[in-house]
Formats: C-alpha cells, sequence, structure tokens
C-alpha cells in the first residue's frame, strides 16, 4: 500500500470515529429511553416501555444506516481510483464509528437501572443505552457498503480505448448480434 493510500485510510478511520462520537450524542438526542417502573417487587418493564426499548436500538441502526451510505458515497467519489481496498477501508470505519457510538452511549446516557439507589414505589428509572447483539453495528458497515456500491453504480462508464486504426473490436456492440 502506497504512503499516500495509508495516509488517507488512516484518514477515514480518524473521521469515522469523529463522526461515531457525534453520532451518540446525537442518538442521545433523538431516542427517549424506556423507563422503568419501581414497584415492590423491583423494577419493572411494562409493554409500552419495551417498545421503547425497541426504538433505541431501531434509531441506532437508522442513525448508522443514514450515515453508513452517505460516508460510503462519500468515500467512492473521494478515493474511486483506489479500487477494491475500499471495501475494507468502509469495514473497518464503519465498525470504528458504531463502536464509538454505542460507547458514547453507555458513558453519557442514563446509568444502569439496577445500580440506582434512592428511588421509590412509582418512581420511574430510565433505561441504559445499550445494545444486546452485535447486529445492530452492522448496520453502519452495511450502509457504508451500499453507498460504496451506489456510488460505483451510478458512476459513467470509463471511455473505451480502441485500436487507433478506427476499427473497433466489436465486443459489445448491439449490431453484433448472431441470429
Amino acid at each position: 500500500m502506497s504512503r499516500t493510500r495509508l495516509s488517507a485510510a488512516v484518514l477515514v478511520v480518524l473521521l469515522a470515529a469523529l463522526v461515531g462520537i457525534a453520532c451518540g450524542f446525537l442518538w442521545l438526542l433523538i431516542a427517549e429511553p424506556a423507563q422503568w417502573l419501581y414497584t415492590e417487587q423491583g423494577l419493572v418493564l411494562d409493554e409500552a416501555a419495551a417498545a421503547q426499548q425497541f426504538g433505541i436500538v431501531a434509531w441506532f441502526v437508522v442513525i448508522g444506516g443514514v450515515v453508513g451510505l452517505i460516508g460510503g458515497w462519500a468515500l467512492e467519489r473521494w478515493r474511486s481510483p483506489d479500487g477494491w481496498i475500499l471495501v475494507p477501508l468502509v469495514v473497518v470505519a464503519g465498525l470504528v464509528a458504531a463502536l464509538l457510538c454505542s460507547r458514547v452511549g453507555l458513558a453519557f446516557g442514563p446509568p444502569d437501572p439496577a445500580g440506582v439507589t434512592g428511588i421509590e414505589v412509582g418512581d420511574r428509572v430510565p433505561l441504559r443505552f445499550a445494545l444486546d447483539a452485535f447486529s445492530p453495528l452492522l448496520s453502519w458497515v452495511i450502509g457504508g457498503l451500499l453507498g460504496l456500491a451506489a456510488s460505483v453504480y451510478v458512476r459513467p462508464a470509463a471511455p473505451r480505448e480502441s485500436a487507433g486504426d478506427g476499427s473497433d473490436d466489436g465486443i459489445g456492440d448491439a449490431d453484433q448480434i448472431v441470429r
């Protein structure tokens, strides 16, 4: 890998890290955590609150998919001559951004409800911004790969070079159909 490609790859991963951190704060602003209800039996999550629990993960996936799509598209437009090396770069950058976004949610979001003290019966405690599976992280990678593929797909084809003698090799010409 050339020095230019390596420095561009490092820059992309660093930018992905910054975007992931910023998206973590966006996630905290947009997603509304479910509220546990404290009863005599302990913390209880009713059905409506369980739906909000899914909302936290859904917002993470939406943010990751959109950011990944835009990032993959922009990366291909910026570094299109690098070719196939963009694919693993998108995977690494997407995972870095997703991991940092999830860590911001954990660090700056509500604390673990089980560790909250000084609550009384009837109090509500917000659910922690945590992902219970690895699959939501993949939305960032999948979005990036879709953006990369879409950018390649809509890019105009490079002009074909001819032999220079006015002839054409005939490959792919519509008038060359054999009947």
